[in-house]
């Protein structure tokens, strides 16, 4: 499941690569975004607990940003429709939502399966994987207010403002 997650992580960091390549504004706060999606794959391999947690915990943030708190993941259905229909696409910008969903959503199946297959498992593992979701968040909303405010306001009922 290790090789998975590391290939899922892999297509995401490609995504917010070219990503900040179409949008010069958000690069540094792509840079910041990257870092659970690198960390997770290499603390799979020494701390499996610690690395599904964050895997899962990053992933599934994003796909609750993306896909619930905005419209991108639809939207970028909706261009892959588009693409399919004309053999064209207005904004290939917004496309990119679908290769960033099959990685973050790679990340949070592949994580819960190599999670599903360790033998030393516990209820404690609950509290981590809520330690490590609420780090996730916290993480995201200081690098999104110190890089890119104008995303805080998709937290608004959350976090307040």
């Amino acid at each position: 499941m290790n090789l998975y997650i590391c290939i899922s992580a892999a297509l995401f960091v490609v995504v917010l690569a070219v990503s900040a390549w179409f949008d010069s504004a958000i690069r540094l706060l792509h840079i910041f975004e990257a870092i659970p999606f690198l960390l997770a794959p290499w603390l799979c391999q020494r701390k499996p607990k610690l690395g599904y947690a964050l895997a899962f915990a990053s992933g599934a943030f994003w796909i609750w940003t993306a896909g619930f708190l905005t419209t991108f993941i639809g939207n970028g259905f909706e261009r892959v429709i588009m693409l399919i229909k004309t053999g064209t696409v207005d904004r290939p910008d917004i496309l990119l939502a679908v290769p960033g969903f099959i990685g973050t959503f790679g990340l949070v199946v592949f994580s819960l399966i190599g999670y599903w297959r360790l033998t030393n498992k516990s209820w404690k593992d609950f509290l981590l994987l809520l330690a490590m979701a609420l780090l996730v968040f916290a993480f995201f909303i200081l690098i999104f207010a110190g890089f890119a405010p104008q995303y805080l306001g998709m937290f608004r009922g959350i976090i307040g403002g």
